[in-house]
């Protein structure tokens, strides 16, 4: 994951409520699948692993993240429960097409996630964080951002 990307996700993560974080974790799993495809695909086995790694500590967050007074979070753990087998089995022997599948089947949970936190009016997590704005100025190639309201008591909320 490029320093950019990772940028991005801490911003959205600030702004972000409980049904949003668990769609940002799901991009974060995708992201990491994707790069460590992409470094499947030109042999390089550390940064595989690296990325393998990551998605693996995404999903393990997914998992003790749960609340076991819904059914619905029986199934989720044994969905998580089988993705993390499947990409800890043999890192180095998993397929393409076995890691394009698990991350088909973590795209459809994402989906369905972000149809939720559409309906989600719930406060951010986090009280005290910096805003952002962008787009009030603009480099040659991009858009600067600044930041506003920089307090030394930033944090989650109680």
């Amino acid at each position: 994951m490029t320093r950019e990307m990772k940028q991005i996700f801490t911003r959205r993560i600030t702004q972000a409520n409980r049904t949003q974080l668990i769609v940002i974790l799901y991009d974060m799993i995708l992201t990491y699948m994707k790069d460590a495809a992409a470094a499947q695909e030109i042999g390089c086995e550390t940064e595989f692993k690296k990325d393998m790694q990551c998605a693996r500590n995404c999903i393990s967050e997914l998992r003790v993240s749960l609340d076991f007074n819904y059914d619905l979070s029986r199934t989720l753990f044994a969905i998580y429960a089988f993705a993390d087998r499947e990409l800890a089995r043999d890192m180095r022997g998993i397929s393409a097409e076995e890691l394009a599948q698990i991350a088909g089947m973590f795209q459809k949970l994402r989906d369905a996630y972000h149809t939720i936190s559409k309906d989600d009016q719930s406060q951010p997590l986090m009280e005290n964080a910096q805003d952002v704005y962008a787009g009030y100025t603009y480099g040659r190639t991009d858009v600067n951002e600044s930041l506003g309201k920089y307090s030394v008591n930033r944090g989650y909320c109680v």
